[in-house]
C-alpha cells in the first residue's frame, strides 16, 4: 500500500532548528536507550550484518570509512569486522549520548566520535572511500540537504550504503514512533541524482524483504560519472 510522502507532526509544527533540537533530545532520551533492545526484537541487530559485508556492501580496500548518524554504533560494529586492519573509522550522531552508546557499544579504539548535524558535514570534500548512512534522512525536511553533503564528503570513487524509510504502511507505522518521515523509491532516485549520487543497486536485508517489500530503501549509491568495480 502506498502512501503520500508524509512529515511528522514533530517536523510540521515547528522550524527546522527546532526540530533537529527536538530530535537530538529524543534520542538522548529513553527512545535512544530503547534502540539497542528494539534491534534485538526486530533483527536489525542481525539483519545489519547482512548488508555490510564481502558479497554486499564490501568496505575492503577502503581507507577512510565513515558511519554518518551512527546511533548506538549498530553498523559501525560490521565495518570493523570487515574494514582493513588499517583503514580510519570515523563516526557521528547528532545526539551526544547516542555517540555514548556507540562507544560503550564498540569499545574500539579504532573508531572516532563527532557530534555533527548530516546538513553540515565537518569533513573535506571526497574524504571518505565508503559511507554508511542508515534512519537518518527520514529527519530531514528535504534529502538533498543531506544528500548533496553525502555526495560532497565521498571520494569520486567511493561507495554509500543508503537505508531510510519508505512511504508504505508499515513505514507509516515506523515514522510515527520515531518522528520520522517516509519518502518515495522514484522520488528519492530522482533527488540522488540531482544530488550527484547514482543508484547502483538496490539491496534488501533478506530474500523474504525483498520479496514482500519491507525493510525500508537500501541502496549502495555511486558518485555520478564514477567508475566502480
Amino acid at each position: 500500500m502506498k502512501i503520500k510522502n508524509d512529515k511528522p507532526a514533530a517536523m510540521k509544527t515547528r522550524s527546522f532548528m527546532k526540530y533537529r533540537s527536538f530530535i537530538a533530545g529524543h534520542y538522548d532520551g529513553m527512545a535512544g536507550a530503547l534502540t539497542g533492545f528494539t534491534g534485538l526484537v526486530t533483527g536489525h541487530e542481525v539483519l545489519a550484518g547482512r548488508l555490510i559485508r564481502p558479497e554486499r556492501f564490501d568496505v575492503r580496500g577502503c581507507k577512510q570509512i565513515l558511519d554518518a548518524g551512527c546511533g548506538n554504533g549498530r553498523y559501525t560494529k560490521y565495518l570493523l569486522r570487515h574494514a582493513d586492519p588499517g583503514a580510519t573509522l570515523t563516526t557521528f550522531d547528532l545526539s551526544p549520548a547516542m555517540l555514548k552508546r556507540a562507544r560503550n557499544h564498540l569499545k574500539s579504539d579504532r573508531v572516532s566520535h563527532a557530534v555533527a548535524d548530516l546538513t553540515c558535514l565537518p569533513y573535506a570534500d571526497g574524504c571518505f572511500d565508503a559511507i554508511v548512512c542508515g534512519w537518518v534522512l527520514e529527519h530531514l525536511p528535504d534529502p538533498s540537504l543531506g544528500l548533496c553533503e553525502l555526495a560532497r564528503v565521498l571520494a569520486p570513487a567511493g561507495r554509500l550504503l543508503l537505508m531510510t524509510t519508505e512511504n508504505t504502511f508499515l513505514g507509516k507505522m515506523c515514522g510515527r514512533l520515531w518522528h520520522c518521515r517516509t519518502y518515495q523509491r522514484d522520488d528519492l532516485r530522482s533527488t540522488s541524482s540531482r544530488c550527484g549520487l547514482r543508484w547502483a543497486r538496490e539491496l534488501w536485508f533478506t530474500d523474504f524483504h525483498r520479496v514482500m517489500r519491507m525493510g525500508g530503501i537500501v541502496v549502495e549509491l555511486h558518485r555520478e560519472g564514477a567508475v566502480n568495480g
